[in-house]
């Protein structure tokens, strides 16, 4: 009888063990994280003047911000005037010997995510890349 309470004891204590180690690695392990689902949101091609002042050079682009809110899309309609807009008045003031530079190019697309940023009252997390293309200076 006390062998057999004895091995009764030890398989509940060892259950007991392994149960425990168990519910302690899966409550401690991090939780999956989601992978990021990126959208893109496209704007019509323009054309802009650029504010070379010894010749009238013009750029030819299109704009597609990346982003990562689903909800953002309604917003990007609603502000697509504005932040149209603004597009054209950042081209409009940048030289082609500025975008010519090496990381010219990164600084407009900054300038133009810093802007839509705050037009749109987000952050860097919801607003991810922004993307020219095509982006072609004439003249």
């Amino acid at each position: 009888m006390n062998k057999k309470l004895l091995i009764i004891i030890v398989a509940v204590v060892l259950i007991l063990i392994i149960g425990g180690g168990a519910a302690v690695f899966l409550l401690t392990r991090p939780p999956k994280e989601e992978p990021i689902v990126y959208y893109e949101y496209t704007f019509a091609e323009e054309y802009s003047n650029l504010a070379d002042e010894s010749s009238s050079k013009i750029v030819k682009y299109q704009v597609t911000i990346e982003y990562t809110n689903t909800e953002m899309a309604a917003v990007f309609e609603a502000n697509k005037t504005k932040i149209s807009n603004n597009i054209d008045e950042i081209m409009r003031a940048t030289m082609s010997t500025d975008i010519e530079k090496a990381n010219g190019k990164q600084k407009l697309r900054d300038k133009i995510k810093d802007m839509v940023i705050e037009v749109l009252e987000s952050d860097e997390e919801t607003i991810t890349n922004i993307y020219i293309q095509p982006f072609v200076i004439q003249g």
